[in-house]
């Protein structure tokens, strides 16, 4: 069967649909032309592609879709592509597809895009580089974004009853709950005791353990007792909306911040794509100045 190379030629015109513009800012520069050869690698009545043409036209893709097209079977069908593509287009201006209104809607459309996508990479190119000291001066006032909250890893029993329930059903629970934290003074396992009695179906195979967890990832009750105990201490009954806790904290994780260093590369990215973002915007609230733009709600 012969080998079909519609679906590269789909994602070939593809490309020339217009770019959001957070597709542009995240756009690398381009790339100089390449010295490529003259060679005449195919041939369409009496115009030639030669590999200078072929390579021409790598050079203005995305980056991301230009490392697609790297080796000699990859442009060996970039080629073919770009054929089909070609003699599609000749037959539908042959049959004057591209007098139809609707087309030469669709083209204007297309042509606004592509024009839009350059001039805004212009725009963008030429924001000053981002320096240590900006970087150093944005990470110095947003310092909470770089923090880690304090932590805590607990284990816990749980007893479950309603805040609704009866009396009696309290007062079940609550004895329950007193009978094995006297297991637990005399010595016994903490985590056999969950495995055995926790009502928690999510930690009970786990011998109760909830992993670390910040203050604001449980109950205010509970949070309020785990945060209290030391490495190692096990709480009295704790009641919650859930219904009551035996809880061990086996670990304690203080509040930390990352140093600079650490957080440079992402600070950087974070500053240059606001700097073009805002380089932008200022572009595009200039133009609608100048083209006196009114938009209706």
């Amino acid at each position: 069967m012969k080998k079909s190379y519609l679906p590269v030629f789909a994602l070939l015109m593809s490309l020339v649909f217009p770019c959001l513009p957070q597709a542009v800012l995240a756009a690398s520069p381009k790339l100089p032309p390449k010295e490529a050869p003259t060679e005449v690698l195919a041939q369409i009545g009496k115009t030639v592609i030669t590999g200078a043409d072929i390579d021409a036209l790598i050079d203005t893709l995305p980056p991301d879709f230009m490392a697609s097209v790297k080796t000699k079977e990859q442009k060996k069908n970039f080629l073919n592509a770009y054929v089909q593509g070609s003699i599609l287009a000749m037959e539908a201006k042959a049959q004057n597809i591209d007098k139809k209104k609707s087309m030469q809607t669709r083209i204007e459309y297309m042509v606004m895009g592509l024009l839009a996508q350059e001039y805004a990479m212009d725009v963008t190119a030429k924001v000053p580089k981002t320096t240590d000291a900006d970087i150093k001066k944005y990470f110095e006032s947003h310092k909470a974004q770089f923090a880690t909250p304090a932590m805590v890893a607990a284990k816990h029993i749980l007893v479950k009853v309603d805040a609704a329930a009866k009396p009696e059903e309290q007062k079940a629970a609550l004895a329950k709950i007193e009978g094995i934290k006297k297991e637990l003074n005399g010595g016994a396992n903490f985590e056999k005791l969950a495995e055995k009695y926790s009502d928690d179906p999510g930690s009970k195979s786990r011998g109760g353990d909830l992993g670390l967890f910040p203050k604001t990832g449980m109950t205010p009750e509970f949070t309020q007792a785990a945060f209290a105990l030391k490495k190692g201490e096990i709480s009295n009954p704790v009641k919650t909306v859930f219904g009551y806790h035996i809880i061990k904290v086996y670990n304690i994780k203080p509040e930390s911040t990352s140093t600079l260093k650490d957080v440079m590369p992402r600070i950087r990215g974070l500053v240059e794509n606001q700097a073009r973002q805002d380089a932008l915007q200022k572009e595009i609230d200039r133009l609608k100045k100048k083209y006196a733009v009114t938009i209706n709600p």
